[in-house]
């Protein structure tokens, strides 16, 4: 009997056996017996037939090219993150050799997936600015600072125009300097 299979050479190696290479290639058993020979094929791939018998020694090499089933998040991750319905669909059709899945395992929600399904909404057209100078003032108090500065100051406030972009930063040593300061400014775009 010949079938074709997948098989992980670093679990063959762990199992104790061992292989030769390049363009043609033998897996050879522990018990140094060649049981599979290959064909270098695309993409740096070997199609491999087994060769095995029935018989009680050849039943415990037969086992070792058993494939586990594995769970439906294990092969949700090993298909690149496909929707738990695309693999229901691959299991059931048979489309994929050596697709084993535990059917009884549970699908979980996937946060890599839920991650890269958010979107967010483009910005709106951008608001027209003001077309006058000091029409339009941004203002932001920031403070208190855990350090005094040199002059004793812990708060700033940042104006900022919305016409010309131009920009005033007040140092000071209080916040109720705050409302001042703004006084200041205004009285500064009159002149």
């Amino acid at each position: 009997m010949v079938t074709d299979r997948n098989i992980s050479l670093g679990r063959w190696a762990c199992a104790g056996g061992t292989f030769k290479g390049g363009t043609n290639m033998s897996l050879i058993s522990p018990n140094n017996t060649t049981i599979a020979k290959g064909t270098l094929i695309s993409n740096n791939l070997y199609k491999i037939a087994f060769r095995y018998s029935l018989n009680s020694d050849t039943k415990q090499r037969q086992s070792a090219f058993v494939t586990e089933a594995l769970t439906w998040e294990t092969w949700h991750h090993c298909f690149g993150h496909v929707s738990y319905t695309g693999l229901g669909r691959l299991h059931a059709q048979k489309l994929v050799h050596g697709f084993t899945v535990d059917t009884t395992s549970p699908k979980p929600d996937c946060s890599i997936c839920t991650a890269a399904k958010h979107s967010k909404k483009p910005f709106g057209p951008s608001i027209k600015r003001a077309s006058q100078p000091g029409e339009l003032t941004h203002a932001d108090l920031w403070g208190k600072y855990d350090i005094t500065s040199i002059h004793g100051c812990q708060y700033y406030l940042l104006l900022i125009d919305n016409t010309t972009h131009y920009i005033m930063v007040k140092f000071l040593k209080t916040k109720n300097q705050a409302r001042q300061q703004i006084k200041n400014y205004f009285s500064y775009l009159s002149v």
